[in-house]
């Protein structure tokens, strides 16, 4: 497994890189010092299956820049401190796992599975999220051209649906976009 290693201390880096691999972890470290200086490229040249946070305090990290980030790879953060704000911060940003150090680096093959684990469930369900807000913003813009659709028309409500549809399969286009047209053409005549 290919990780990055961000650390707000340098100087734990080659400690950090023995503690993991004596854990049993077959890694292959990628060494990143700043916290997130620059980090948005070298993740781009050499994108990780993992990132792991070192911090001493989770309430220190800068969490605006890392929901910048691409969402591409687990994050694992490891602190030796850290409050509930700090937590809910880090899951906002986007963090897999916030876990104490010691603990995490003494079972990290079984926290970098969870951490895996945890953002192919969040990703997963981002898209879902994606996908029925998609439809839900597809059902008011067809309820919106059917209402005026009605207006305009004198139509029921079955109607005017059925207008529309036939339009759209006359145009060859989604209803979405008919409907789209609907309100467009009468928030400019109107």
């Amino acid at each position: 497994m290919r990780v990055m290693l961000v650390t707000d201390n340098p100087d734990c880096l080659a400690a950090m890189q023995a503690e993991i691999r004596a854990s049993g972890a077959t890694v292959d470290i990628a060494e990143v010092a700043a916290p997130v200086a620059g980090l948005g490229e070298k993740l781009k040249a050499a994108p990780p299956e993992m990132m792991v946070i070192r911090v001493a305090d989770a309430a220190g990290f800068p969490y605006s820049e890392l929901t910048a980030l691409p969402d591409t790879a687990p994050v694992l953060m490891l602190a030796d401190m850290a409050t509930p704000e700090a937590m809910a911060e880090a899951a906002q940003a986007g963090v897999n796992a916030l876990l104490p150090a010691a603990v995490a680096i003494a079972a990290f093959p079984q926290v970098a599975a969870w951490a895996r684990a945890q953002h192919r469930a969040t990703r997963e369900l981002r898209a879902r999220l994606k996908e029925k807000e998609a439809k839900l913003a597809d059902r008011i813009a067809i309820e919106r051209a059917k209402g005026i659709v009605m207006k305009l028309k004198g139509l029921e409500e079955d109607s005017a649906y059925h207008e529309i549809r036939k339009l759209a399969m006359k145009r060859s286009l989604p209803m979405r976009v008919v409907a789209d047209q609907i309100i467009d053409t009468a928030t400019m005549v109107g």
